[in-house]
């Protein structure tokens, strides 16, 4: 289990607040202000931190005008899963009931935390919950959490869909985004933080099966709205993008799909991206890309490699 705690919290939780919001940033000093006003105005206002992923821009600046803001600077960039990890374990140290996540790139609206945690006091088997999170200046869906194919691939489920046509209910999801999510401490604490073997992306699918699997669900509550920036960090359809969504993708194969299933889906995988899709890439004259697509074969491979080793030791 990926640690909760670096120090003990006997005696500090009465005085946390109920939530700690984290805002992961890299050189986003350009989008955190709009992010951080719409936390601020949040109710019930949660304590926020900044986890400055070794940025080199003005990031500093920005949040000197942020006086409430926490600002936890790291040396280098972890990636999204580990840069999270230690400021929830400082959440989980201060006692905190829950823990917010939100993307440098997204706007949470009005009323959208107390709509999470009014689904949470109403859901307690849930661990996890998502709201509705629009795109950036359109009334079309990004996301309304995560559906999971046969073959282990998560996707964003809504995604496109005009806001005025979108008829999915509160309820159980398969997975929640990481970029406006609500994470209930229990769970954290009984299965564990963001794996830090996954740089960025399906760290968030990887918690959500983990929570299923300890018995947490996951929950969409559509009233909970947030707009997103998309591609504002990494870029949508990059190269970088591609390889750790690839990447990504065959370590949370090899890790919960059922072991037979995972091992002869992993190896296909990795052939089907290296000999198939790489090609293709080239036909449409898209070298980047090929090339992204046999470097996530590669590096997903040895992770899914590394990842059934890692369950092979849980089952001893």
């Amino acid at each position: 289990m990926i640690p909760t705690s670096i120090k003990e919290s006997e005696g500090v939780a009465k005085l946390a607040p109920p939530v700690h919001a984290i805002v992961v940033s890299w050189n986003g000093a350009h989008l955190l202000p709009d992010c951080l006003k719409a936390l601020l105005a949040q109710e019930p206002r949660p304590q926020v931190v900044v986890v400055d992923n070794g940025s080199i821009d003005r990031t500093a600046e920005v949040l000197a005008q942020f006086p409430g803001v926490e600002h936890l600077r790291l040396d280098a960039n972890l990636g999204y899963g580990r840069a999270n990890n230690q400021a929830m374990r400082r959440a989980l140290d201060a006692g905190v009931e829950f823990v917010a996540l939100i993307n440098n790139d997204v706007e949470v609206e009005r009323g959208w935390l107390a709509a999470l945690l009014n689904a949470a006091r109403a859901q307690p088997q849930a661990g996890m919950f998502t709201g509705t999170l629009l795109f950036r200046g359109e009334e079309r869906v990004n996301s309304t959490g995560l559906v999971i194919d046969r073959f282990g691939r998560a996707r964003d489920r809504d995604f496109g869909v005009e806001r005025a046509r979108l008829s999915t209910q509160d309820g159980p999801v398969a997975g929640v985004s990481g970029g406006a999510a609500l994470l209930r401490a229990s769970m954290l604490r009984t299965v564990g933080l963001f794996d830090p073997a996954y740089f960025a992306y399906y760290e968030d699918v990887d918690l959500s099966l983990r929570a299923a699997e300890a018995g947490f669900g996951c929950w969409y509550v559509r009233d909970a709205i947030a707009r997103h920036r998309f591609g504002a960090t990494v870029g949508a359809g990059s190269p970088r993008q591609r390889y750790l969504l690839g990447r990504g993708h065959l370590r949370t194969l090899a890790m919960h799909q059922p072991l037979l299933k995972a091992a002869a889906l992993v190896p296909l995988t990795v052939a089907y991206r290296a000999a198939v899709k790489a090609p293709l890439e080239l036909i449409r004259a898209r070298p980047s890309l090929a090339l992204a697509e046999i470097k996530a074969a590669g590096a997903g491979g040895v992770d899914a490699l590394r990842a059934f080793i890692d369950r092979s030791r849980q089952r001893r």
